[in-house]
């Protein structure tokens, strides 16, 4: 075996590592995650005292990303890879507290009668348009690393 068939060899198993770690998004995820953000933020336009719903509804939220994250047959220890990752995650999430916030604002300004759910549905449908993306970028992110 050559040294550059070795270094295919490795590049081929760090890709199937990824693969396994990275894969698509379940979409028994996506959806149920989708709809658990939606109701645990849309919660205030129907219960008074929404809090212990709405942590509830977190708390759910967080079980969903173990069990997904579970159900990986492979884990990444790399920290120069968690470090990028985590900035792609903050982005997204920054993403989606702004289109909540955005909708909420204007929904109350134009006096529309349940504006928490409309800027819930607006946040759910901007998490699960980029999930897929965060992923790709995960792994673009990945096999960029040296």
């Amino acid at each position: 075996m050559t040294p550059e068939d070795a270094l295919r060899e490795i590049r081929d198993r760090e890709d199937q590592t990824t693969e396994a770690a990275l894969g698509p998004v379940p979409r028994w995820y996506l959806v149920s995650a989708t709809l658990l953000l939606c109701a645990a933020c849309a919660i205030p336009d129907y219960v008074s005292d929404s809090l212990p719903y709405q942590a509830a509804g977190i708390a759910l939220l967080c079980a969903l990303g173990v069990i997904s994250n579970r159900s990986r047959r492979a884990r990444l220890r790399r920290s120069s890879y968690t470090n990028k990752s985590g900035l792609l995650v903050l982005l997204m999430i920054g993403a989606m507290i702004a289109v909540f916030v955005a909708l909420r604002i204007v929904a109350a300004l134009a006096h529309l009668p349940v504006p928490s759910t409309i800027g819930a549905v607006g946040m759910a449908l901007t998490w699960a348009v980029t999930t897929p993306w965060l992923n790709r970028a995960m792994k673009a992110t990945l096999r960029r690393e040296p």
